[in-house]
């Protein structure tokens, strides 16, 4: 007997919808599967706070903080509108200032001061770490004027809730930078000169006009 070829059967794809067999039938296959689909999730970085720099001063090697604004917030001018404090660290007594002290030097020598303190107390590292994120937020906050102010209109507005201030009413370096120079003494000669001359031509007036009636 003569050798047969074996029966195979093929199917072909078409276009991945169509089957073509040997029998001349066509089938339909099962849909593709679904392609995946990739959800890519972006991180907003403006949101995230950034660790803010700090420089290092070669006296004392004590780092000064340097950064953005941490309190201007839209949320934190809603507080403070509507009298909530906008943060629970009382600045002015972290750094042991008055809220009236407005000079450079001496924030940053309270600041120094602090810091030195902290050091020298021999706490652990992790608590020595919390009390210098605070005193770095305190000078932060106190040695930047808009950040000052806002923190400023926060406690007025939260001590005085039912009282409505402006931020620029509690900032009196405002009105300190508004106020004129001061002014030099009038001199009242000339002024003086000018009356008297014109009260000798008044008197010598009404001594023609009595002569001449007279005569």
């Amino acid at each position: 007997p003569g050798l047969s070829p074996p029966k195979t059967k093929t199917k072909i794809n078409v276009c991945g919808h169509y089957i073509l067999s040997s029998s001349n039938s066509l089938s339909y296959s099962a849909k593709p599967p679904r392609p995946s689909r990739f959800i890519s999730i972006i991180r907003n970085t403006s949101d995230a706070a950034a660790p803010a720099p700090t420089t290092t001063t070669s006296d004392s090697e004590i780092e000064v903080p340097e950064g953005p604004p941490s309190l201007i917030s839209a949320l934190n001018v809603e507080r403070a509108l509507r009298g909530i404090p906008i943060t629970d660290i009382d600045y002015y007594g972290e750094l042991g200032i008055p809220k009236s002290c407005r000079s450079e030097e001496v924030i940053m020598a309270a600041y120094k001061s602090k810091v030195d303190d902290i050091l020298k107390q021999g706490v652990g590292e992790d608590e020595v770490n919390k009390k210098l994120e605070i005193l770095k937020e305190s000078y932060r906050v106190l040695s930047t004027a808009e950040e000052r102010r806002l923190y400023d209109w926060s406690l007025s507005r939260s001590q005085n809730p039912d009282t409505y201030s402006w931020p620029f009413e509690v900032d009196d370096t405002v009105t300190a930078k508004g106020d004129p120079p001061p002014q030099e003494p009038e001199d009242f000669g000339p002024t003086r000169v000018v009356g008297y001359s014109f009260l000798a031509w008044l008197l010598l007036s009404i001594v023609m006009s009595i002569a001449l009636n007279v005569s």
